[in-house]
């Protein structure tokens, strides 16, 4: 009898070693599928819908899974991610900084292994706060995936949100709510398919009355977003249809960056650059507003003989001009540089300077060091290890409105355009006492990151800003794309990728248009997700105590 159970045992271990190694293939690959099916989104816009179900094959991989080995899936799903949709980060270390290749990959993999914390540590909580919260996952899952994107220090802030551009009944709500309230609808509809998909595989799991209201309530709240969208953009498509136009003429210089100083061009010169002669050909075709990329430095700001240059040649054109430039502050006394901003100019058609706005936004480690860079030891020591990868940019303190005639333009200078909450609080500056409406002006170079897709991805999420804050959207790229949106997220011009051009697009505009419930509460939502993750937590920890407790008692 014995020896018969010993054989039977023995039969059985190869059957026993193929469950295991293929239950660990499997949550190898289903992370890996869904790192791939988020990134196709965000590479290609066309694929937006990949987003509504990525998420799935990692919540199947979590499912009864450890919490370490959670932990270990979402690393997986967030490196599939962040290298594959990210992997212009190469270029962009290489071209701005002129690395070599090897210290490139090091910096590009610290990149990635820390974004893919985003999802790992995400993953991770909701297991925690699965395991010892009694809250529905309907709820507890969305409010940790918004309070985690928000809240995660990235260098390239990436939402869910950001790969919906294609899909405007989708973005219509986020007027009220911002990107991340459509972050939390997609985690829904993701959360959904996931416990319908379960459901229909396991039919001997019987769902509890709760769990199937829990599934009816998530899909009603989907369904009413998606008909507020569906109006909403119908409605505003035909608003929009009566409003006045403004002509506004498009500057694409393609101008390949350069590290070290200013490219120069035959036949032009510094008081008269490529784009001063695109500038004549745009005013003679009737732009009432022309707008220059961010791209290298046009000494306006340094040099007397620019500035009169520039002034004289707008005011023959009778036109106005918004551009980008960079402002160095000097030690009046010994010379020595003390400060540099990269900023935002406006001139009108008498050629007289409006105002300038300095960037407020500068990007971690490529334009500043951050919480040392008033440090002058510890910035010598970022120096000398990293070399010139920080260039010192400084921080502007405030958001500026250019006054047109006919409409007010609130700049923002390159990376600027990402962050939901700084665009809105931008809008919100605007005066109520305006006769006027706005229009938001996005002057960017994404030359350094070469002829990868990150152009794309930087660009198209500006249509969020437009949604955001109901308003226009004209942003301008020294390389292209450059775009004009409408405010329920309509694009209305693209222009080609690495091309050199000028454009004239008739930008409608409304009097009347000065932002949305979002610009003026842009926090709302975030903070009320922040509240209730804390509230989660703390019915967390009580129930873990009380676990701890009544395990106590009973040894």
């Amino acid at each position: 009898m014995m020896i018969k159970y010993a054989n039977h045992l023995i039969s059985l271990i190869p059957a026993m070693w193929l469950t295991s190694y293929l239950n660990g293939i499997h949550k190898l690959l289903l992370p890996v599928l869904s790192g791939l099916l988020l990134s196709l989104s965000f590479l290609n816009h066309d694929y937006f819908y990949c987003a509504w179900f990525g998420l799935v094959p990692l919540f199947i991989a979590i499912k009864n899974s450890s919490l370490l080995t959670s932990y270990l899936i979402g690393l997986i799903a967030g490196l599939t991610l962040f290298i594959t949709s990210t992997y212009w980060i190469l270029d962009f270390i290489e071209l701005s900084k002129d690395y070599g290749v090897q210290s490139g990959y090091l910096l590009a993999g610290l990149y990635w292994f820390y974004s893919a914390h985003l999802i790992a540590l995400t993953v991770l909580l909701f297991k925690w706060l699965n395991r010892y919260s009694h809250v529905s996952e309907f709820i507890t899952l969305p409010v940790i995936f918004v309070v985690f994107f928000s809240c995660f220090p990235m260098l390239f802030p990436m939402r869910l949100a950001d790969t919906q551009v294609n899909f405007p009944s989708a973005l219509q709500g986020i007027a009220y709510v911002g990107a991340h309230g459509l972050d939390a609808i997609i985690i829904l509809g993701n959360l959904i398919l996931f416990r319908l998909l379960v459901a229909s595989f396991s039919p001997s799991n019987k769902s509890s009355s709760n769990s199937k209201f829990s599934i009816i309530l998530a899909i009603s709240v989907i369904a009413l977003w998606f008909l507020y969208g569906v109006n909403s953009y119908s409605l505003w498509q035909n608003n929009i249809q009566t409003w006045e136009t403004l002509k506004v003429g498009l500057v694409q210089a393609n101008e390949v960056p350069k590290l070290g100083g200013r490219v120069q061009y035959p036949g032009y010169s510094q008081t008269y650059p490529p784009e001063m002669d695109m500038t004549e050909r745009l005013s003679s075709a009737g732009a009432e507003l022309i707008i220059w990329p961010e791209a290298q430095t046009k000494y306006y700001l340094d040099n007397s003989t620019v500035q009169q240059a520039y002034q004289k040649n707008i005011q023959a054109l009778n036109t106005h001009l918004l551009f980008q430039d960079m402002q160095h502050i000097h030690n009046p006394i010994d010379g020595k540089p003390l400060k540099q901003f990269n900023s935002a100019i406006m001139l009108n058609n008498h050629g007289q300077q409006v105002d300038t706005y300095q960037k407020m936004k500068r990007i971690p480690f490529g334009e500043y060091a951050p919480f040392i860079e008033y440090n002058l030891t510890a910035s010598k020591w970022m120096a000398s290890l990293f070399g010139e990868f920080t260039s010192g940019l400084s921080q502007g303190q405030q958001h500026k409105i250019f006054h047109h005639p006919k409409v007010n333009i609130i700049p923002l200078i390159c990376y600027e355009t990402t962050f939901s909450e700084f665009v809105a609080k931008a809008v919100d500056h605007t005066p109520n006492t305006l006769t006027s409406g706005s229009i938001l002006v996005g002057l960017s170079n994404d030359g350094w990151f070469g002829s990868t897709h990150l152009p794309y991805q930087h660009i198209m999420p500006s249509v969020l800003r437009a949604v955001e804050n109901r308003l226009p959207l004209v942003h301008v790229a020294n390389n292209g794309p450059s775009i004009v949106v409408t405010p329920n997220g309509e694009v209305i011009f693209t222009s080609d990728f690495q091309q050199a051009a000028g454009y004239v697009v008739d930008v409608p505009y409304s009097n009347t248009a000065q932002g949305s419930f979002y610009s003026r509460y842009p926090a709302l939502l975030t903070d009320s997700f922040v509240i209730l993750f804390l509230i989660i937590m703390g019915l967390a920890l009580k129930q873990r105590i009380l676990r701890k407790i009544t395990a106590h008692s009973l040894e």
